[in-house]
């Protein structure tokens, strides 16, 4: 798939709480900055957020904007990369919890890379909803009601899961985002 300058002018917000994933994070960022969007990072903390990194804490990274004054009008797209630790610290959260309905009461297109199918299970945003989720978090996603669906990736409307590999998950991602139409929802 030719994703370059392939979403220019969109807005994807990519969410994150110190404790993420650090390889999952760059590569998100580095492919969808290839596709000509405007991304920014979307955090419960103030200025920095700090990534985990080979069993140890990595690198910080610069917040564009604080998650509590963010809302989901402000982008076209949200993806939220895997690591357990900024995941239990974004569900304890209920500002992510009000960011996270905009997009999926808007089915706007979402993302949710390994363990970040969590943070949509808490406000029931999941229900008979089909993912792919990482294995530990799988019993709590079905107790949900949500359909878990083998393989590394799925796509149901506009919401993307995967495991594993992240070319894919960013290429579907695209896909959606390229097939969203706002002005659909607005007239329905």
């Amino acid at each position: 798939m030719q994703l370059e300058n392939s979403l220019t002018g969109k807005k994807i917000a990519i969410l994150v709480a110190n404790g993420f994933e650090e390889s999952h994070m760059t590569g998100l960022h580095k492919r969808l900055v290839e596709t000509g969007a405007v991304v920014k990072i979307v955090s419960p903390e103030k200025g920095v957020v700090n990534s985990w990194h080979d069993g140890n804490w990595g690198h910080f990274f610069p917040a564009n904007s604080h998650l509590p004054s963010s809302m989901s009008h402000h982008y076209d797209a949200v993806i939220v990369p895997g690591g357990k630790r900024h995941i239990e610290r974004l569900v304890s959260n209920p500002q992510t919890a009000r960011f996270m309905r905009g997009f999926m009461e808007d089915g706007k297109p979402v993302a949710l890379f390994e363990e970040a199918v969590k943070i949509i299970a808490v406000d029931d945003l999941i229900e008979d909803r089909k993912v792919v989720v990482a294995e530990s978090i799988k019993e709590a996603i079905t107790a949900k009601t949500a359909e878990v669906v083998e393989g590394d990736l799925h796509v149901d409307n506009m919401l993307v899961t995967a495991v594993g590999d992240i070319s894919p998950l960013v290429e579907n991602f695209v896909s959606c985002i390229q097939s969203y139409e706002p002005e659909a929802w607005e007239a329905a």
